[in-house]
């Protein structure tokens, strides 16, 4: 079963597969968000009380909970969102871009991280898979 729980152990293996250089310096909170036709992740930070630094919310699209859809997708759905946080976008680390998306960055990172074939899965799914997916959620 698909939980939040499950969603953390796997941002924790992809963290350790492609990113274990990259140092966690905050609280990182993984969850199932809203349900979305077009948004399959995102990334936000809000200040918390409880901790010195603001907590990181990676959210991820509700709809993903549906074991039909293919693991390597939100693997590839996490490894995006935390490419935005290495490269400093909600996270205490030092922003390296001035546009997240700009410049192909995000797969770039994944590219030299050794993680394109997760994109590449990724694409090949949502082209061929995600549009008849969304009609049987009655999403389109």
């Amino acid at each position: 079963m698909r939980t939040n729980t499950w969603l953390a152990e796997r941002l924790h293996t992809i963290h350790q597969q492609y990113f274990a250089d990259v140092p966690i310096k905050n609280t990182i909170y993984v969850r199932f968000g809203r349900t979305s036709r077009t948004r399959l992740g995102s990334i936000i930070s809000k200040p918390d009380k409880k901790h010195t630094l603001p907590v990181t919310y990676i959210s991820i699209n509700s709809l993903f909970k549906d074991e039909i859809v293919p693991e390597f997708v939100i693997d590839a759905t996490l490894a995006h969102e935390f490419a935005h946080y290495t490269h400093g976008f909600h996270s205490p680390l030092e922003q390296l871009y001035e546009y997240p998306h700009r410049g192909d960055v995000v797969n770039k990172e994944l590219r030299n991280r050794e993680a394109g074939h997760l994109l590449k899965d990724q694409d090949g799914w949502l082209k061929s898979e995600y549009r008849n997916f969304l009609i049987n959620h009655k999403m389109l």
